[in-house]
């Protein structure tokens, strides 16, 4: 609504009214401007700020609930979050090229007699993980497997070596086709 002299009140108290509810709408809208031109022209970092910020205001006190001990005896996983009990995903990244050489490396387990019995441990399966390897003007699939074994005795112990650690977590590179790759991009031009 357009305000013109004469539709004004008269009374300087609902003058005096109006003025502070013009300036609090006026200091909202120009919040509003200043968060727009941050999303707008700000760095990323500031834009990510902002947005957090108006989610971390958002009232969720509803959903805070307090979570009931399971009635089974099922506590124990209870204190988990949930990606400490997530199982970690599969990654359908395609079939490495056939063509290549394959190089299998088995790790075996320091030892093959179970901890529990002091039996020994059968193989009862094994995984495998392919990263491409690169060995000077060769590229080649390095194959680790490492054997499971379990107790027939107690059928309750499965044993497996520690997975070797990769430069980049769930990578498919090894750490020699990394540094191939980095000294010939940065080294050689």
């Amino acid at each position: 609504m357009a305000l013109r002299p004469e539709n004004l009140p008269r009374d300087p108290d609902r003058l005096i009214e109006m003025v502070l509810a013009f300036d609090g709408e006026i200091e909202a809208l120009q919040a509003t401007i200043t968060k727009l031109r941050t999303i707008i022209f700000g760095a990323r970092s500031e834009k990510s700020a902002v947005i957090i910020a108006e989610q971390l205001s958002l009232g969720l006190s509803d959903v805070e609930t307090a979570i009931p001990t399971p009635a089974n005896g099922d506590g124990k996983n209870a204190n988990k979050t949930a990606a400490e009990t997530r199982k970690k995903c599969n990654r359908n990244i395609g079939a490495l090229p056939r063509h290549l050489p394959r190089v299998d490396v088995t790790i075996e387990p320091e030892t093959t007699t179970c901890p529990c019995c002091a039996g020994a441990l059968h193989r009862i399966g094994e995984d495998v993980n392919d990263v491409i390897d690169r060995v000077p003007a060769v590229l080649r699939i390095l194959r680790t497997i490492r054997p499971k074994y379990a107790c027939r005795a107690c059928e309750g112990t499965v044993v497996q070596a520690k997975a070797r650690p990769r430069l980049i977590e769930s990578g498919m590179a090894s750490t020699a086709l990394v540094a191939w790759i980095a000294s010939a991009k940065f080294a050689w031009g």
